[in-house]
């Protein structure tokens, strides 16, 4: 009977409870419930931007992240086919050209314009060209040699493959160390730039060095020789030289009198 009675009681404390909570709501004013939706609509709003700006900075990196694997991929391929069309040791020599073509686009002389176009391009794509031809030829002329009971005919291709295959590859070299030339001759006019800036500096402190020795010489010659600015070294020498004086005329009027 008692556990009825409390269960009673809780079930009407919770209607009540209900009826004063719907009294408060119904006692807070519209225009206090049309701010709270106001608020509660921007921050939706406002959670609703950050996720989506979150969600498109991902992909944003997911997709950088993507087109730079490609990237790298696709260069490690380029580098695998230049190595089988062209050889190591020549692949080398393309790498030293194209290292030279950096130095002469990084340097002053270029960003200056004294060297003109340095756009290397088209020699970089003949030396490229040039080796690839030379490693086909050389390729083409071992699989010749390769065949049985070989002809005066196989011999004379032979040897014109390997004399064309030489020429192309002396070519390709030539124009690398003119290449290399470049860069050096750049690294030349930038090291005169700087000396001429150098040199310029100095004359211009020299000039400023000048004028101001020479106002300062003007100035002393201006001062007559005979005006001498007293100093406090000179104050305290006459001060202890009037003392000298005043001591020895008191010891002179001592001297004089009688004993």
């Amino acid at each position: 009977m008692t556990g009825k009675g409390k269960e009673s009681n809780d079930g009407c404390f919770g209607v009540v409870g209900i009826f004063i909570l719907l009294a408060i709501l119904f006692a807070i004013p519209k225009t206090v419930w049309l701010i709270i939706g106001v608020a509660a609509l921007a921050g939706l709003v406002a959670w609703i931007a950050v996720r989506m700006h979150r969600a498109s900075v991902a992909d944003r990196e997911a997709r950088a992240l993507a087109a730079e694997k490609e990237r790298r991929e696709r260069m490690r391929d380029d580098r695998r086919r230049l190595l089988e069309d062209v050889g190591r040791k020549n692949v080398g020599r393309i790498d030293a050209a194209a290292a030279a073509i950096q130095r002469v686009n990084q340097s002053e002389a270029a960003r200056e314009g004294w060297l003109g176009d340095t756009d290397f391009s088209a020699d970089l794509s003949a030396v490229t060209d040039a080796f690839r031809q030379a490693r086909v030829l050389r390729r083409t002329a071992d699989e010749l040699k390769a065949l049985d009971y070989q002809n005066e005919d196989d011999r004379r291709l032979l040897a014109d493959a390997e004399s064309g295959a030489d020429r192309l590859e002396s070519g390709a070299n030539e124009r690398v160390e003119l290449i290399r030339g470049c860069a050096t001759e750049a690294a030349r006019i930038d090291e005169s730039l700087r000396q001429e800036r150098t040199d310029a500096q100095t004359a211009e402190q020299r000039a400023q060095l000048h004028a101001r020795l020479n106002g300062l010489l003007y100035g002393i010659d201006a001062t007559p020789a005979t005006a001498r600015t007293e100093s406090a070294a000179d104050r305290v020498m006459a001060r202890v030289r009037g003392y000298q004086e005043i001591r020895q005329q008191i010891q002179a009027a001592r001297d004089r009198e009688p004993g």
